[in-house]
């Protein structure tokens, strides 16, 4: 049994997200982390859309927490969108600890890091993700979460996509402002064609003729009858896959 899919998903609680990716392409959101260290942390929100290559036969668990609405791309499209997985770290690690002395050094009023070298540093940063800790969910705490069990890709934007909005927020600015800061990036959209897409996946297997009549009305004129029959094909209920994988 493979050990990760040759897809990267992302999946949603919503099948009306689900719509909107499938008809605008991915919307890119503001994401607020706490990355901690052995001697100090860093709280900030940066744009990203979060993916996952766990395989469908393992998959019930993050159903549970991210939701049973999905869709799939082919590993070769994140390749070709920059969209890598994330660089996940143990706080009392070296790796760790040369991150946060980046950091400090980024900080420091007396640096000599450049403009550029500075943005790299939160680039790196953007990608970085506490190998476990502590996870607030549904007014919850989970203690000693294994985030790395997640197998979590991101797309983080480079400043093509991105324009003049902001790479990094604050963690207090973005959370007394997240709207404002969301709705900024509203217009920016990460499409695929129909060729990219490996799975759709629906919450129960009787949503199925709901979904198939949008896809059909979204890309019809975009692909041949031959070619939109796979895409029908690759529809799936997260039902099906619980009770069958």
């Amino acid at each position: 049994m493979a050990l990760s899919t040759n897809s990267i998903i992302h999946y949603t609680n919503s099948i009306n997200t689900l719509k909107l990716i499938l008809k605008e392409g991915f919307k890119l959101k503001y994401c607020d982390e706490v990355l901690k260290f052995n001697g100090g942390s860093s709280a900030a929100a940066h744009p990203m859309i979060c993916f996952c290559d766990i395989p469908l036969s393992k998959s019930s668990k993050h159903f549970e927490s991210y939701g049973h609405f999905g869709i799939g791309l082919t590993k070769k499209w994140a390749v070709k969108n920059g969209i890598n997985p994330v660089l996940y770290i143990d706080k009392d690690s070296l790796i760790a600890k040369s991150i946060l002395e980046l950091i400090k050094e980024r900080r420091d009023t007396t640096t000599n890091l450049t403009k550029e070298q500075k943005k790299l540093v939160l680039e790196i940063k953007s990608y970085a993700k506490n190998y476990s800790g502590n996870l607030r969910r549904n007014g919850e705490i989970i203690k000693d979460y294994r985030y790395y069990d997640e197998r979590e890709w991101r797309l983080v934007p480079d400043k093509n996509i991105l324009g003049k909005n902001s790479f990094s927020i604050s963690s207090k600015s973005y959370k007394n402002s997240k709207e404002f800061y969301n709705n900024k990036l509203d217009s920016i959209r990460i499409k695929f064609n129909h060729s990219d897409i490996s799975y759709i996946i629906v919450e129960k297997t009787e949503q199925i003729p709901l979904i198939i009549k949008d896809i059909k009305e979204f890309f019809s004129d975009k692909c041949s009858v031959n070619q939109l029959d796979i895409l029908l094909s690759k529809v799936c209920s997260a039902q099906q896959i619980k009770e069958d994988y």
